[in-house]
């Protein structure tokens, strides 16, 4: 600014404050009013954007907790199925040691005996029939 300009500014305000204030306070609405305005057309864009980047996120972060959850789903079964076969191991023993303290043969006991009485059957059958040949 010159010299020349700033007297002329000086001396507009001195000679009409207030037409200079209510022009600076019309302008500073103008302003506000324009701001608003531009927010609004800009912010209905930029609400969109910010849905679309939401949803994107959404969706990414859906695909990770499902995947997360079948993980520990896997490992829980996987968890559940040892464990399960460890107390069924443990209630066999048991049982076993329990029949065979009162006496009570076990399974493979009395298949061992099925198969000696098979065994033992052929046996005595040939038996028979060569008797029954030297007659």
């Amino acid at each position: 600014m010159t010299h020349d300009t700033k007297q002329s500014a000086r001396g507009r305000l001195k000679l009409s404050p207030a037409k200079d204030l209510r022009k600076y306070t019309q302008q500073i609405w103008l302003a506000g009013l324009g701001a608003f305005s531009r927010a609004e057309e800009e912010g209905g864009k930029l609400f969109d954007n910010l849905v679309q980047i939401g949803e994107e996120l959404e969706h990414k972060t859906r695909d990770l907790a499902d995947n997360a959850a079948e993980e520990i789903k896997d490992k829980v079964i996987e968890k559940a199925s040892d464990t399960r076969e460890k107390v069924e191991r443990v209630i066999d023993d048991r049982l076993s040691s329990t029949l065979s303290r009162l006496g009570i043969p076990s399974q493979k006991d009395i298949e061992s005996l099925t198969q000696r009485m098979d065994n033992l059957t052929r046996v005595i059958e040939q038996l028979a029939l060569q008797l029954d040949k030297k007659k």
